[in-house]
C-alpha cells in the first residue's frame, strides 16, 4: 500500500536440410529423462523437477535476510555498525560483505531496493546506495530516496520558516507538522523541492519546487504529487507537469493525506486512523470518481494494502475503488492484502494466510487454512510454507485467480522465516539458510 501523507513470383529451391539446433537435442533429452523417470516407478521425486537445493549460508539467527534479484542480503546487527553481506544464490557463494551505515534493527533499517547497479539501504529517513558489484558506498542522502526505476531515484526537500521546529520537551498541544529529516514544526513547509537523481551517482537530473509541504506517490510510472490545494502528476524522466488540478476544501478543510490504490488516489480529510470525508481521483485524468465520509476506525487493527477499506471494531468492509460502493465484508481481525488484479489475500495477524477471495465478491478461491507462512515474490504470487508432521517445510506457490496452491518441494527441517523471488526460496534452518531454485 503507498501512502501519501502531507507532512507507455517462382519461389526459390528450399535450402538443404541443416541438422537441428542444439536446444531440439536438450528438449528431447528432458523428455527421454521425465519418460524415464516414469518408468523406473519414480525412482527421482517429482518435486526434484521444480526444485533443487542449490547451497547452504551460515548466517547467525537475529540475521535479517532479503532477497532480491537472485541474491541473498544478509543484515547481521550482532555486528556494530551491522554488516552488509551478498550472496549468489545459484551458485551459492558469498560476493561481498560490508560494514553498512551505523544504526540498529530498531530505527527501522531495512535494504529498500536493489538492481544490477545499486543497493539501498534506508535507516530512519536516510538512504546509503551501495554499489551492487562491490558494496562499497556510492553516496547518501540523508532524506528518504524514492525508486522510481532501474536509473533514477526521487528525493525530497523541504524549506521551512526558522524558529518553528517543535520542542517534544514542552509536549505542547497543537497541530505538528512532519518532515522528511524527522523533525517536527508548528508550521507547514513554506516549500518543497523534488529532484530527480541518477541511482548509481546521485547526480540531480532534474529539479521543481512545490509551495507547502507536500507528498508523492510513484504510481503507473508517473510521480503524483499531493499538496494542500492541488494534486497533480509529473513525469519521472524531466519532473514536467503532464497534469493537474485544483483539490477543493471539504467541510472547511484541505487534504490531510493519500492512498494510492492501484491507479486510483483517495485523498482523505481526516487525519490518518480516523474519520473524515475522502475523495477518489483517476491518475490518468485525475477527475473525481466519487466522494464519501468513512466513519472512525475505532481503533481497529486491520489493515488493507493496495486496496479500499472502511474499518471498524466489528467488520472490515471492502469498497470498490471506481465507485465507491461497498462490496463485501470480511472479519475485524483479517488483513487484506490486493493480488493481481481480481484477488484478495486475507490473513490473520499479518502473519498467516486463510485464503484467497474474489476481490468483487468475497468469494473464496482457495482455502490457504493449511499453511502457515507466507511471501510475496510479486504482486500477483506468493510462496506460502508449512510445519508437516516429520518435522519438515512443505513449500507451494499460490497465483492470483489460482483455486490451488502448487507444491515446489520440501526443506528438511522446520523453518518459520523464508524470503523468495522469481527464481529462488531461501529459509532459515537454525544457524543457516538454504537456498534452493524452484520453477513454478
Amino acid at each position: 500500500m503507498a501512502l501519501i501523507e502531507l507532512s507507455p513470383e517462382t519461389p526459390a529451391p528450399p535450402d538443404p536440410p541443416a541438422a537441428p539446433p542444439a536446444y531440439v537435442y536438450r528438449r528431447f533429452g528432458l523428455a527421454l529423462a521425465v519418460l524415464l523417470t516414469l518408468a523406473l516407478g519414480g525412482a527421482a521425486p517429482a518435486s526434484s523437477l521444480l526444485w533443487q537445493r542449490t547451497g547452504r549460508v551460515p548466517t547467525p539467527v537475529g540475521t535479517d535476510l532479503q532477497l532480491m534479484g537472485g541474491r541473498l542480503y544478509s543484515l547481521d546487527f550482532q555486528q556494530q555498525p551491522p554488516v552488509v553481506t551478498a550472496w549468489s544464490a545459484d551458485p551459492v557463494r558469498r560476493l561481498w560483505s560490508t560494514p553498512g551505515p551505523a544504526g540498529t534493527e530498531e530505527e527501522p533499517y531495512f535494504l529498500s531496493a536493489a538492481t544490477t547497479d545499486v543497493v539501498m539501504i534506508n535507516v530512519r529517513r536516510s538512504t546509503t546506495v551501495l554499489d551492487a558489484r562491490t558494496g562499497s558506498v556510492r553516496w547518501r542522502s540523508d532524506t528518504p530516496l524514492q525508486r522510481l526505476d532501474d536509473r533514477t531515484g526521487l528525493v525530497l526537500r523541504e524549506d521551512f520558516r526558522p524558529g518553528t521546529e517543535y520542542d517534544v520537551d514542552t509536549g505542547a498541544p497543537g497541530r505538528l507538522y512532519g518532515s522528511t529529516t524527522e523533525e517536527l514544526h508548528t508550521e507547514p513547509a513554506r516549500s518543497t523541492s523534488l529532484d530527480g537523481v541518477d541511482l548509481r551517482t546521485g547526480r540531480r537530473i532534474w529539479s521543481a519546487s512545490v509551495p507547502g509541504s507536500i507528498s508523492t506517490a510513484f504510481i503507473g510510472g508517473k510521480i503524483v504529487v499531493l499538496s494542500a490545494d492541488r494534486l497533480s502528476v509529473r513525469s519521472p524522466r524531466d519532473g514536467a507537469v503532464l497534469r493537474e488540478r485544483v483539490v477543493p476544501r471539504v467541510g472547511g478543510h484541505g487534504p490531510v493525506w493519500g492512498e494510492a490504490v492501484g491507479d486510483i488516489l483517495l485523498v482523505h480529510y481526516g487525519g490518518f486512523g480516523e474519520g473524515g470525508p475522502v475523495v477518489a481521483y483517476a491518475v490518468d485524468t485525475l477527475d473525481a470518481l466519487w466522494q464519501q465520509y468513512q466513519p472512525d476506525p475505532q481503533g481497529s487493527a486491520a489493515a488493507c494494502a493496495g486496496l479500499p477499506c472502511v474499518r471498524s471494531r466489528t467488520e472490515v468492509s471492502v469498497v470498490d475503488p471506481r465507485t465507491g460502493r461497498l462490496l463485501w465484508r470480511a472479519d475485524p481481525d483479517t488483513d487484506l492484502l490486493a493480488f493481481g488484479p481480481g484477488s484478495v489475500l486475507v490473513v490473520r495477524g499479518q502473519t498467516s494466510p486463510m485464503r484467497s477471495v474474489d476481490r468483487a465478491t468475497g468469494r473464496v478461491l482457495a482455502d490457504l487454512g493449511r499453511w502457515r507462512g507466507y511471501v510475496a515474490v510479486h504482486d500477483e504470487a506468493y510462496v506460502l510454507t508449512r510445519t508437516e508432521t516429520d518435522g519438515s517445510t512443505s513449500v507451494g506457490m499460490l497465483r492470483a485467480g489460482r483455486t490451488a496452491v502448487q507444491p515446489l518441494g520440501r526443506v528438511r527441517q522446520p523453518t518459520g522465516q523464508c524470503q523468495a523471488d522469481d527464481e529462488f526460496v531461501a529459509c532459515r534452518v537454525g544457524e543457516a539458510v538454504d537456498v534452493f531454485h524452484y520453477r513454478a
